[in-house]
């Protein structure tokens, strides 16, 4: 009997859509995200009350961000930008990088970076690439790392209790 239980548990588990376990790691990833900007400091920031986070071809990633939307930030309210392309760089204080821009990858950090930019990505090995925060998945849990050298080439500077946080950081 006991195993019948078990496997009814197992499969009811198996039938729950995949949409909402992506739904549920996106509202991790964005919840993170927001406290990433809270004990992030940029050296130069335009003359202007918002903080503009910009996402990069991720309406999934976009809509789980939409709850942070007006709450405010190092002082400043909280602006959100899905864009297609990562052409206008002067109109983003924070990145979000989607997986599906790898091939670009390299141009994005590196323009990025002249702006002061904070990227932020869950591809495999975005830190080791010249990202500032990565996710990494670690079984079922979220977690990140930081490339300290990525953030003060951004002109970023990370708050201790933040770099205590991650899983790994690149100095």
């Amino acid at each position: 009997m006991l195993r019948v239980v078990i496997f009814a548990l197992l499969l009811a588990a198996l039938a729950v859509p995949a949409q909402a376990e992506v739904s549920s790691e996106a509202e991790i990833k964005a919840a993170y995200l927001y406290n990433f900007t809270r004990f992030v400091e940029w050296e130069e920031l335009p003359e202007t009350s918002e903080l503009s986070l910009c996402v990069l071809d991720d309406r999934e990633f976009w809509d789980a961000l939409q709850p942070i939307s007006g709450r405010s930030a190092q002082g400043r309210t909280i602006s959100l930008s899905l864009i297609e392309q990562f052409d206008r760089p002067e109109s983003c204080q924070v990145l979000f990088v989607r997986s599906a821009a790898g091939r670009e990858l390299s141009r994005i950090i590196e323009q990025a970076t002249d702006a002061g930019i904070m990227t932020v990505s869950d591809i495999a090995g975005f830190v080791d690439n010249g990202g500032v925060i990565g996710y990494v998945k670690q079984g079922n849990v979220i977690r990140f790392e930081i490339n300290l050298r990525a953030a003060r080439a951004s002109g970023l500077m990370v708050n201790s209790r933040l770099l205590e946080l991650a899983v790994r950081v690149l100095r």
